[in-house]
């Protein structure tokens, strides 16, 4: 999909997005030959199951769920800025931290989650840092990564203004670009596997499903669906 060695940055709320939103199109660009690297925001403290109270150390485990979900997809750096689960907004200060990873990876590709609340499908992925990772995360992209008045203190440390070339979000509203995950489906599921304190070792069917369903419009038996948004 991009030139062997460019590189893609996946920008997500909590351990476990990445490949549950894109682990087939991870897989194709690692294969493909791109650098993908992630960067997450949150702890993912609050995914513990159950409606106890939070378990010291989740945060942790699942931290390294990640790692190994990630090194079977082929992506070998994965960064967490620990930020509070269930605490993410768009705030200056989170755009601030992702400008600056965009700047250090100068990724031509950026994935993140889609921006808003969307009414019509299951409420889970309108989750609200969800939607505060995708907005935060756009704004970094414009205007923030690619012009040197933003966050001046980022350029005067070395971190140079670099324009993002696209961005793709999940297809929940008109989607415009699909990836036929046929071929990676089964590294998916084992990569979702990884995440054991949030699956119970194995990928949840509605997964397939979706992807199924995604790969009607394409004629492909699994897809993975983006809005795909070319920058000027």
């Amino acid at each position: 999909m991009f030139e062997p060695g460019a590189r893609v940055l996946v920008v997500t709320a909590h351990p476990d997005d990445a490949e549950f939103h894109f682990g087939a199109t991870v897989a194709a660009l690692t294969d493909g030959g791109a650098d993908v690297r992630y960067l997450v925001c949150s702890d993912g403290a609050q995914g513990e199951p159950g409606d106890g109270p939070l378990v010291e150390g989740v945060a942790s485990v699942r931290m390294a769920e990640q790692r190994a979900a990630a090194a079977v997809l082929g992506v070998r750096t994965v960064r967490f800025l620990g930020l509070p689960d269930g605490s993410l907004e768009p705030t200056l200060a989170l755009r601030r931290e992702i400008t600056a990873q965009m700047r250090r990876d100068r990724p031509v590709l950026v994935l993140t989650h889609y921006p808003r609340r969307v009414l019509d499908i299951p409420i889970e992925a309108s989750h609200p840092d969800h939607i505060a990772v995708g907005e935060a995360t756009l704004a970094a992209v414009y205007p923030d990564a690619g012009n040197a008045r933003a966050f001046p203190e980022l350029a005067e440390a070395g971190l140079k203004p670099h324009k993002v070339r696209e961005v793709w979000v999940p297809g929940y509203e008109r989607p415009n670009h699909f990836v036929d995950a046929t071929p990676y489906v089964d590294r998916k599921g084992e990569a979702l596997r990884q995440h054991r304190s949030q699956t119970g070792g194995e990928p949840p069917e509605w997964v397939f499903g979706w992807m199924r369903q995604a790969g009607r419009t394409p004629g492909y038996r699994f897809a993975e669906h983006y809005r795909r948004i070319e920058i000027g």
